[in-house]
């Protein structure tokens, strides 16, 4: 992997390390979602789900981790920045043994080990580009991480979003292809990573108050709108915006081992010290084995 683009990220979670306490409603939310899908999936002998996956990890300043422990029997954390991992393990020493650290990870891979001229759409780079763009998109990639009863992303398409930034900009060619390509593939290995029934919570962000100050003031009630607001306005970070993203779920739920409901979860604010986010949800259930049986169209709520 790339180290300058590694390093980013490194140092984006030792920015955010202090933040715990400003983080209070978003983890709040994030922890509402995990505690009733564990709920619902949890048998009538009130046994703990047996495992969940956080993808993007990191400080594990989205998720309250003790309470998380309390639902599931393991808990797979997986990140690129393996010394937050080890940081979050030492800090919660009551429930190391119930932590499993899948790090150095590229969520994305290939992603951070490619450089601007995999991307070259000319003739005698073309089939190459193709295979990574087919490579972005697959639903492979993530190593050693079993499947689990709950897959959360915490808030790591934006940032993986931004590697691509970093690599070929949004004026490049090929850029828009491998926007999809990458957001596909993530929404495909979230999938891939759950057992048939299980549910992948997708969390994003999608716009900051450096560009819609707004957020800064709005109420929890005033969220559904003003993002929707924004969104209709383009005010929104590339490749995040919710209704391409439904509408790509839609297209998996085609698949027999795609998603059966995506519920929307209405959005709520961020806090990230001086700037402040939205953030949006889905939380999308996998299709059970229906042998030949036709799949079903996705929900939205």
């Amino acid at each position: 992997m790339r180290s300058d683009l590694v390093q980013t990220h490194i140092e984006r979670n030792r920015e955010t390390k202090c933040l715990s306490e400003a983080y209070t409603e978003h983890r709040d939310r994030i922890m509402q979602l995990i505690a009733s899908t564990a709920t619902d999936l949890a048998d009538d002998t009130g046994r703990k789900c047996s495992s969940i996956v956080l993808l993007g990890g990191g400080n594990c300043l989205d998720v309250d981790l003790p309470a998380v422990a309390e639902l599931f029997e393991v808990i797979h954390l997986v990140d690129l920045d393996e010394s937050a991992l080890d940081s979050v393990v030492n800090a919660h020493p009551d429930h190391a043994n119930q932590l499993r650290i899948h790090s150095p990870a590229d969520i994305a891979e290939p992603l951070l080990s490619l450089v601007n001229g995999d991307f070259l759409p000319e003739e005698d780079n073309r089939e190459h580009c193709v295979r990574v763009l087919q490579a972005l998109s697959s639903e492979n990639g993530i190593a050693d991480v079993p499947e689990a009863d709950v897959v959360v992303s915490l808030c790591v398409l934006s940032q993986m979003i931004g590697s691509l930034n970093a690599l070929i900009g949004e004026d490049h060619p090929t850029f828009v292809n491998a926007l999809k390509a990458l957001r596909v593939g993530h929404l495909r290995r979230m999938l891939s990573l759950l057992r048939p029934g299980g549910v992948a919570i997708f969390v994003s962000d999608i716009v900051s108050s450096d560009t819609a100050e707004q957020l800064m003031t709005a109420t929890t009630e005033q969220m559904p709108e003003l993002v929707k607001t924004l969104v209709a306005e383009k005010n929104f970070f590339s490749g995040t915006n919710p209704s391409v993203i439904l509408a790509e779920l839609n297209v998996l739920s085609r698949l027999a081992t795609g998603p059966d409901t995506v519920h929307t979860i209405d959005p709520w604010k961020w806090n990230m010290g001086e700037r402040v986010y939205a953030v949006y949800a889905f939380r999308i259930q996998k299709k059970m084995p229906v042998g030949d049986e036709p799949a079903t169209d996705v929900a939205n709520d």
